[in-house]
């Protein structure tokens, strides 16, 4: 079975049931609207009418989006700044939400899973054990420079 496709009142009433939802930017929204056929007229007159009813609200999504994949899946700032992108929300929007990061939160995060990860791996020697947990660390989006910086104060810990 195709997707359906929708006229201008249905495309209205199923994307503000899609973001009452959840949280959902205005490149989803739009996507959503397309797969149902409706013209770029459509997409951009329904998409004023959720804005200015406040469904869709870009830099709402990129806080909670921010905050959720710190904090439920764990993710570096790196790799949520790309994630935002590639839902093609703007810079400036992006930024804004990056801003908020408690950076306390974020370094607590990212020491748990940095020694998490080292106590994880196997390496023949210390060095490489580091430079395959800051390569993992950087896989999750997190700063290798940050991960480095957690490594040495703990090998000061560990050396006492």
């Amino acid at each position: 079975m195709g997707i359906s496709e929708w006229d201008f009142e249905t495309g209205l009433v199923r994307s503000q049931a899609y973001c009452a939802g959840a949280e959902h930017c205005e490149w989803e929204v739009r996507n959503l609207l397309e797969r149902h056929g409706l013209s770029a007229d459509d997409r951009d007159r329904i998409l004023e009418r959720l804005k200015a009813q406040a469904f869709v609200d870009d830099s709402r999504y990129a806080r909670s989006f921010v905050s959720d994949k710190l904090r439920f899946d764990h993710w570096g700032r790196r790799k949520i700044i790309m994630a935002l992108k590639l839902k093609h929300v703007e810079s400036d929007v992006i930024a804004a939400a990056i801003e908020g990061i408690d950076m306390e939160v974020y370094m607590e995060v990212l020491e748990k899973l940095t020694l998490d990860c080292f106590r994880r791996t196997k390496a023949a020697d210390e060095r490489t054990r580091n430079v395959k947990t800051v390569r993992s660390m950087a896989a999750k989006g997190f700063e290798p420079s940050l991960v480095a910086r957690i490594l040495n104060d703990c090998e000061i810990v560990d050396n006492d």
